[in-house]
């Protein structure tokens, strides 16, 4: 009945990825080409090193390549044992089949997750919290949205999760062999996202409490050989990010480099928006506070460890990301499944302290479905909503099909990364993050030839909203503002999801603007 239930939730979450898994295709969302790229290159040419390793994403980037080359030899007759070049220009001319293959990959762990999730609650807390868990993780929307693009954010997720209860078993059996399982777990994690690197801390805290704990098999040989096998499977999934040094430094440069509107906090600064945004408008404010009052009831019986481990790795890990220069919302999503078990463990604290003073027929188990169902219909409404708009064009392709269809052929335009997917021959497009990146100017552009603008309204606002601290990058956007015709402006609606685009044209002096545009 119960494995029955954790279905129900598995196949509940595989509608709910699937539901807009084609949203914008045959235009990708702006990081999908840098791991579908990477896998075709290596399929097509049988060149292991994928030259990039910003995440590093091998636990994406290599299945991809097999899933690639198996899907060739399968539709269009490439041979088995070696690589078609075939293939990456059949990803040049129609990508959308690429695209598609990758999202269900990233799928593949959103939906796996959900019974990991359940599993670690179960053995954490109880199988009500293991089941209540799993289920408020399957609406949440950051996770359904990142968990079908082609990312390793659910990949991230998974291995995560996966780590976590093998670390705990290895606080309940130090065996040496659930030492290695979970540090190969945290190993492939790694070779996901650097940041699950933050959970070798917890394995080592399970193997001291083992040992302080006088367990059978707890030794200090298998807390090295549990950091060992992570560090060997590291090695192993991701090889080239030591064969080559050149491509992995420039990787995490471009990784680590300045992002607008993402920097300039201090670790704590980091840490304060976090858990005070961050983590609460993902999650929901409801279950944010759920988890603070499952956390506390955790604290008041401080010898379970398993309920320590799953702290401190919430704890290493959030002290892993606030530490970085830059902030992302998605960046707690791997812990974020932690946070929502304890938040369902707050629910059945709560329920229980309920029955306790109020005498009711009503049956707790029940009660507690009925507030993990007012607890979920948010998050469940918002996540409907999303993906009923992510079902239809987003701004970036619409901006992109008005763009084609009204810039004269042969101008030159520039255009923000997160803005308009451009593929129009008779366009001559530069793609930059933000126009002003690198001390660029409009007089440069100007000099150049460029007279069309497409630009990210979240970037220029980053800018403009602290001008002391880029008063060229502002002064770019003002004049640019000022002295350029708006032509089109694409903004998200209750319908359309997307960045506010806005396309500019700065007409050569003495000449206005056209009839339609206006500064």
């Amino acid at each position: 009945m119960v494995w029955a239930a954790v279905l129900g939730i598995m196949v509940m979450s595989l509608g709910l990825e699937c539901w807009a898994l084609t949203r914008d295709l045959p235009y990708p969302d702006v990081d999908e080409p840098v791991f579908a790229r990477a896998a075709v290159h290596i399929a097509s040419t049988g060149d292991l090193d994928p030259h990039w390793f910003g995440h590093p994403g091998s636990t994406t980037i290599y299945p991809l390549a097999v899933l690639y080359h198996g899907w060739d030899t399968v539709t269009h007759g490439a041979p088995v044992f070696s690589p078609n070049p075939d293939l990456a220009r059949r990803f040049e001319r129609s990508p959308t089949a690429f695209y598609v293959i990758g999202r269900l990959w990233a799928i593949t762990f959103a939906v796996a997750a959900i019974p990991v999730v359940f599993l670690l609650g179960r053995r954490c807390f109880s199988t009500t919290v293991g089941l209540a868990g799993a289920a408020l993780w399957a609406f949440v929307p950051s996770a359904v949205s990142y968990g079908r693009v082609l990312r390793t954010d659910s990949a991230g997720v998974f291995f995560a999760v996966l780590a976590l209860l093998l670390i705990v078993r290895v606080a309940d059996r130090p065996t040496l062999r659930n030492q290695i399982f979970a540090g190969a777990a945290i190993g492939a994690g790694v070779s996901s996202r650097y940041f699950l690197v933050t959970l070798l801390p917890a394995l080592v805290l399970a193997g001291v409490l083992a040992l302080r704990r006088r367990l059978p098999d707890a030794s200090i040989k298998g807390i090295a050989t549990g950091v060992g096998a992570a560090v060997v499977t590291f090695a192993l999934t991701t090889p080239y990010f030591f064969l080559d040094w050149t491509a992995t430094s420039n990787s995490l440069s471009a990784e680590n480099a300045p992002h607008v509107g993402h920097d300039g906090l201090s670790p704590f600064g980091n840490l304060r928006w976090y858990l005070g945004t961050s983590i609460p408008n993902t999650l929901s404010w409801p279950i944010a506070l759920l988890a603070v009052a499952g956390i506390v009831f955790a604290l008041r019986r401080p010898g379970d460890v398993r309920r320590l481990l799953l702290l401190a790795a919430s704890a290493t890990f959030l002290a892993g990301i606030c530490a970085s220069k830059l902030h992302w919302e998605r960046w707690p999503l791997p812990i974020l499944p932690f946070v929502v078990l304890f938040a369902a463990y707050g629910i059945a604290e709560l329920v229980s302290l309920a029955k306790e003073r109020v005498a009711a027929p009503v049956p707790a188990p029940a009660v507690a479905v009925v507030a993990v169902g007012l607890v979920a219909l948010s998050p469940a409404i918002a996540v409907v909503h999303m993906n009923m708009r992510e079902s239809k064009p987003s701004t970036r392709v619409i901006a992109g099909h008005w763009i084609e269809e009204h810039i004269p052929d042969g101008s030159l335009l520039v255009k923000e990364v997160k803005t308009a997917p451009l593929y129009d021959p008779d366009l001559h497009v530069l793609s930059r993050y933000s126009l002003p990146r690198g001390g660029w100017t409009i007089d440069w552009y100007m000099r150049h030839g460029y007279r069309y603008f497409v630009v990210n309204a979240g970037v220029s606002g980053a800018y403009l909203s602290h001008p002391r601290q880029y008063p060229q990058e502002a002064a770019l956007y003002r004049t640019l503002r000022r002295e350029g015709c708006l032509l089109h402006k694409f903004h998200a609606t209750s319908d359309e999801y997307g960045p506010f685009i806005r396309v500019y044209e700065l007409p050569p002096t003495g000449t206005g603007c056209p009839p339609a545009a206006r500064a």
